[in-house]
């Protein structure tokens, strides 16, 4: 495959430089749009804290009360929380002259949920409100999300579905959900629209297919599309086996003139058997025909323990994806360990990964990553966290830039410690949709 000329990626990356300044170390003056949208933001604070303080005499009654069947046969659920952060980060600019901050953030969010017998739709909203040390750091706008979900039962053999997320973050290592790179403060966006058909053929087939689009940027600088087509086709040998055979199909594209596309098609054949009462071990592997690259492969692996003591996950992963300010795809290999341990009210967990990142022109990074969390939910409206995380970046998968005829790299190596303790307080809001007499049908009531 041709790549692109030098100079397009020495321009690509002065741009990615200079926005830098201009983002985090320059003018803090803060604009008139971004008084407006702060002006907003603190009146639905204020609604929302309205909502809290009438609600909190209803759930002290039904706490005293004692626990209540739930309604899932259907219903309107309204969820809205705020969680107030103590954040100490001993590298708040994610380089390798550590430079530590200390943050407080409020995350205001919303969250609402219809269920009925063929539908389900889910929607949620957050955004972070930062204070910082670093008066850089200060904003009204650290962080957003959106998330809609939406299930439609059209038969009782197909089942329709649509996924869309928006993540808008300063921090691009928060958004690089494949990779966990680390990158320099700039504002960047994600956009993820996933729909998709399940259908079952039979007793034990069945085909699903899917479409995904992924828009990654950062804000006045590069943009990079991914979009993934798949189908699959799955039989069930027995109740503990069942083989997989699929095609997935992958299309970059590069928003930058003179930088050619990229795809690639991969078939895989999976296998995945329940070995004992809540441990499934599953498997895929294929070969993958990469544009002007030649043959590769696919594979994935997967191991899930869920049981009332113990939640445990393992997963690996080689494939490709795009990466925030990296021009043409990147080659993954990604180990990801996940293990929680509820007690009581209590839950205690870690997470270890690591993930070797190449790209086309053969520039790579590592990364490993480490989390430790404790939670605490002492039953009502409130519930407690603290996090430790870690994370060692060794190489850099960045196009170098000049200048004044000097060649700058960006940081070969980043270690980055963050601790964080959190409260959040969180009332739900239920109404059943249902007729009276399935209604009380649901709550053990006979009419």
């Amino acid at each position: 495959m041709q790549l692109a000329p030098l100079s397009l990626l020495r321009a690509a990356e002065t741009q990615r430089h200079g926005a830098v300044s201009g983002a985090f170390l320059g003018n803090t003056k803060p604009t008139k749009n971004a008084l407006c949208v702060s002006a907003a933001l603190w009146l639905v604070i204020g609604v929302f804290v309205a909502h809290l303080v009438t609600a909190t005499p209803a759930q002290a009654q039904a706490q005293a009360q004692g626990p209540q069947p739930s309604n899932t046969a259907g219903g309107v659920e309204f969820i809205p929380a705020a969680t107030l952060f103590a954040v100490f980060d001993d590298n708040v600019f994610a380089g390798s002259n550590s430079t530590a901050g200390r943050m407080l953030t409020l995350r205001p969010s919303f969250e609402a949920s219809y269920e009925s017998p063929i539908t389900r739709l889910l929607g949620l909203y957050a955004f972070d409100m930062q204070q910082s040390n670093f008066s850089t750091l200060t904003t009204l706008d650290a962080r957003r999300h959106a998330l809609g979900e939406a299930t439609f039962r059209s038969t009782p053999f197909m089942t329709l579905g649509v996924l869309a997320r928006y993540d808008r973050s300063s921090t691009p290592g928060d958004i690089n959900f494949d990779t966990g790179l680390l990158g320099e403060r700039r504002n960047a966006e994600r956009v993820e629209i996933v729909p998709g058909l399940t259908w079952r053929l039979g007793p034990r087939t069945s085909m699903s297919s899917g479409y995904d689009w992924i828009s990654e940027h950062l804000v006045d600088g590069e943009r990079g599309t991914l979009q993934i087509g798949r189908v699959g086709l799955s039989r069930d040998l027995s109740s503990r086996t069942a083989i997989t055979t699929g095609y997935v199909g992958r299309y970059f594209i590069d928003h930058v003139n003179g930088f050619p596309n990229y795809y690639t098609n991969a078939v895989l054949l999976g296998w995945s058997r329940v070995l004992t009462s809540g441990n499934t071990l599953s498997l895929a592997a294929g070969p993958n025909f990469r544009a002007h690259r030649g043959l590769s492969y696919e594979s994935s692996a997967g191991f899930v323990r869920a049981t009332p003591r113990v939640r445990l996950a393992l997963d690996y992963w080689h494939g490709e994806t795009i990466v925030l300010g990296v021009l043409g795809p990147v080659a993954v290999d990604s180990v990801t360990g996940r293990a929680a341990w509820p007690i009581r009210r209590f839950e205690v967990g870690t997470m270890l990964g690591a993930s070797d990142v190449t790209t086309l022109d053969e520039r790579s990074s590592r990364v490993y990553r480490g989390t430790a969390f404790w939670s605490w939910n002492p039953g009502g409206l409130y519930s407690i966290a603290a996090t430790y995380d870690i994370d060692f970046q060794n190489g850099s998968i960045r196009n170098p830039i000049f200048l004044d005829s000097e060649r700058i790299l960006f940081d070969e190596e980043v270690v980055r410690h963050v601790f964080r303790v959190g409260v959040t307080i969180a009332p739900r809001y239920r109404r059943s949709i249902l007729p009276p007499d399935e209604a009380a049908r649901v709550k053990g009531v006979t009419r």
